[in-house]
């Protein structure tokens, strides 16, 4: 399977911290990565190299076997352009509308789109989700949960080929999040490549065809999800159970993985 996007030897100082320690990782095209870690370990600060917002010290970002980083003008346009990217903060534009902030990257990669046709892919992304009452509001009128839903609607209005997902349901409620993973899973269903940070077990155990394991700016283990959940590394078996013991009274294999029997939660 070829790779969608992947690191070789990347490391990145931040603030005299060393938050990125030689990564070597690869994201094969049509999978789900679920990048997990304790808080602090890099997490984020990988995707964003991954997406090619933060260029890295040393090192190759390849996309497609490209250095990101050393594209052409046109080739960085197309890289925005097939790639869709979702803040932990949300991180919308605060003096546009909802609608401003939707219509605004299809206004830059799709410049043939006349503003009819621009106006009704923005209310139908608007109507999946029951904000389109809010498309003249600003961002500041809406709450945490509407705004994080925002933030994944711009980044899926160019129906990118590629998504990057920074804690996607964080701190929002049960209904939002529900909204979210469904078009997280719409995203899946049709081959989108995405790669994830996200503490929450649930969209972990059904979203994640493989794992990537961090601590302390290192890839501790990386692979398909049954390989990694089965490592023997000491370290990431303890990231591993914090993160997805939540989920383990319903799922064996990783009862197994918590060194628990089974049968202990039937009784």
């Amino acid at each position: 399977m070829d790779d969608a996007i992947s690191l070789v030897d990347v490391r990145l100082t931040l603030g005299g911290y060393e938050a990125l320690r030689g990564i070597n990782v690869a994201f094969p095209q049509g999978t789900s990565t679920v990048i997990m870690g304790p808080s602090g370990c890099g997490k984020s600060t990988l995707l964003k190299v991954a997406a090619g917002l933060i260029p890295p010290d040393t090192g190759k970002v390849l996309l497609r076997g490209q250095d990101i980083f050393l594209l052409s003008e046109r080739g960085i346009r197309e890289l925005r352009k097939s790639n869709g990217f979702v803040f932990q903060d949300g991180a919308l534009w605060e003096n546009k509308t909802l609608f401003e902030n939707l219509a605004l990257p299809l206004e830059v990669h799709f410049p043939g789109l006349s503003r009819t046709d621009i106006a009704k892919r923005v209310a139908r992304a608007l109507e999946r989700v029951g904000l389109e009452e809010s498309a003249g509001q600003r961002p500041a009128a809406l709450s945490g949960g509407e705004r994080k839903i925002a933030s994944f609607l711009r980044a899926l209005v160019t129906e990118p080929s590629l998504v990057f997902l920074d804690e996607p349901t964080l701190s929002i409620d049960f209904s939002m999040t529900e909204k979210i993973s469904h078009m997280i899973h719409d995203l899946k269903a049709r081959g989108t490549t995405i790669i994830a940070v996200t503490h929450d077990p649930q969209l972990t155990a059904t979203l994640a065809d493989r794992l990537v394991v961090m601590d302390a700016g290192n890839v501790l283990v990386t692979g398909e999800f049954d390989e990694v959940k089965r490592t023997r590394d000491v370290r990431a078996r303890a990231i591993l159970s914090q993160v997805l013991g939540e989920i383990a009274s319903y799922d064996t294999d990783l009862l197994e993985l918590l060194g628990r029997d089974p049968q202990d939660g039937q009784n």
